[in-house]
């Protein structure tokens, strides 16, 4: 964990702390799936939560040098902050709901959805939800955004599956670890001249809202037939949301390589971010530059943030669940990071 804040010590660089984004529940076709139909009955979750121990308020107490302070700030001052991360572009809200009930009973400090209405509502009615069933404090509602359009947080698989070959094995299907994909032969055969039968073609495709841009489908399919549609969060919508009462924090995504999207971007929020309690900035490792483009960066916000921010340091974007020694490089981008003398503060007045 990052160490204990101390104004005699330079302000420490944090670690994102959560759980791989999404899980890979399974999930049948569109028409099976159970919470088309509506969410389970939260008495059978509120009796197993009454059998087990919930982690609330009261299991860790504050330390006495963040007296006063939100506790996931305190969370973050001790080391042990623990963010769920939905997915900067998986939308199914059902899912997105579920996943913020339980989360937010185990007690995690943040969850961390898209910026769109539909699963910010998700998340505060699962985090309500939980609130209802046990005496758990409130995680912040964070929302992610980007500044440029090749970020592989923001990106969709799509294809038309009409162009799949009928006897396609399928192989995107199976290697997708959200069920995104569902793919079903149609039952139509056409009879040729010569009284051989073909195939019916496929139908399906990839299931939006639970697609969240890992790029598994991408290198398997035998007819190179999928593509990655990348996207820019629309800059009013998130506005918008960071306006409500129920949306704490923003994390934004950024490679550092175009500043001057970051600088757009920066100011198209800059009214609205005077109502969030976080800023978060998510970047990966650019090298030797990284330095400078974080003091970059920081250049653009220092005169505006009247929160507290945080440095989130991305070894190896989407990475996380597949990538061999990808926590490794992320804790090592950190520690390399830590020992700069000239970095940007993560605490400024009362930033962290």
């Amino acid at each position: 964990g990052a160490p204990h804040c101390s104004p005699c010590s330079p302000p420490p660089l944090r670690l994102r702390a959560c759980h791989p984004s999404p899980p890979p529940f399974p999930t049948p076709p569109p028409s099976q799936r159970r919470h088309r139909n509506g969410y389970p009955n939260l008495g059978a979750v509120r009796s197993l939560v009454e059998s087990t121990t919930t982690r609330n308020a009261a299991a860790v107490p504050p330390s006495s040098s963040a007296a006063g302070l939100p506790h996931p700030i305190q969370s973050l001052q001790r080391g042990d902050w623990v963010k769920l991360i939905c997915g900067a572009s998986f939308e199914d809200a059902a899912d997105v709901r579920n996943l913020s009930l339980v989360y937010a009973l185990a007690g995690v400090d943040c969850v961390d959805c898209a910026a769109d209405a539909s699963v910010v509502n998700a998340v505060v009615e699962g985090v309500e939800a939980a609130m209802s069933i046990a005496p758990v404090r409130r995680p912040w509602v964070m929302i992610s955004v980007n500044d440029d359009e090749d970020d592989l947080h923001f990106r969709k698989a799509e294809f038309d599956p009409l162009d799949c070959p009928p006897d396609c094995l399928r192989p995107c299907e199976r290697v997708c670890p959200a069920d995104a994909i569902w793919l079903e032969r149609m039952p139509t055969e056409d009879r040729l001249p010569d009284g051989v039968t073909t195939q019916g073609g496929l139908q399906g495709g990839v299931i939006t809202e639970r697609c969240y841009g890992c790029g598994r489908c991408f290198p398997v399919c035998p007819y190179d037939k999928i593509r990655a549609r990348t996207y820019v969060r629309d800059m009013a919508v998130t506005s918008e949301l960071l306006r409500r009462d129920n949306v704490d924090a923003i994390e934004i995504h950024t490679s550092g390589r175009r500043p001057d999207l970051f600088r757009n971007l920066w100011s198209g929020l800059r009214d609205s971010l005077q109502h969030v309690k976080l800023v978060a900035i998510s970047l990966p490792n650019a090298g030797e530059s990284t330095i400078s483009v974080m003091n970059k960066l920081y250049s653009f916000m220092e005169d505006d943030i009247r929160c507290h921010n945080l440095w989130q340091l991305d070894g190896r974007p989407m990475s996380g669940d597949i990538g061999r020694g990808a926590t490794k490089e992320a804790i090592s981008f950190a520690v390399h990071l830590a020992a700069v003398e000239y970095r940007p503060p993560d605490e400024t007045g009362d930033k962290t």
